[in-house]
């Protein structure tokens, strides 16, 4: 059986995936294929971290307190990274409160704010000492 074959048959094999990616692969790499509900949005790995104040651990724990991990039957692939987090269809009908576009919307509003905090953030951290 090739590589190929036996990452399709654990693809297939998986149930749908939300809350923490935990890996060892760097973020945006996306070479971890998995499923997830669809109408799920993947919150990038950096804004993981920055909401961990450098962490992703614990920005992880923040994120599972906001959104929690879903069971869901069904799935849908795609292709992701480690550090990224997962909201499941439910969380983000949540967050654009009961409807799904408002939802994305309002989670991608979000990852700009926190990477826009960050980068204020880091502008303003004094430099390093010998």
């Amino acid at each position: 059986m090739t590589d190929d074959a036996v990452s399709s048959a654990l693809h297939v094999a998986t149930k749908p995936h939300t809350g923490p990616i935990t890996s060892t692969v760097a973020g945006r790499t996306d070479q971890h294929a998995i499923d997830v509900p669809p109408e799920s949005f993947v919150i990038p790995a950096d804004v993981v971290s920055a909401l961990g104040q450098g962490n992703t651990n614990n920005g992880m724990e923040i994120l599972t307190r906001m959104f929690g991990k879903e069971k869901a039957g069904e799935g849908v692939p795609i292709m992701a990274a480690g550090g990224e987090f997962v909201c499941g269809p439910q969380a983000v009908k949540r967050v654009g409160g009961g409807d799904m576009k408002k939802g994305h919307a309002n989670l991608r509003d979000f990852v700009k704010r926190v990477r826009q905090k960050h980068i204020e953030t880091l502008r303003n951290l004094p430099v390093p000492h010998r």
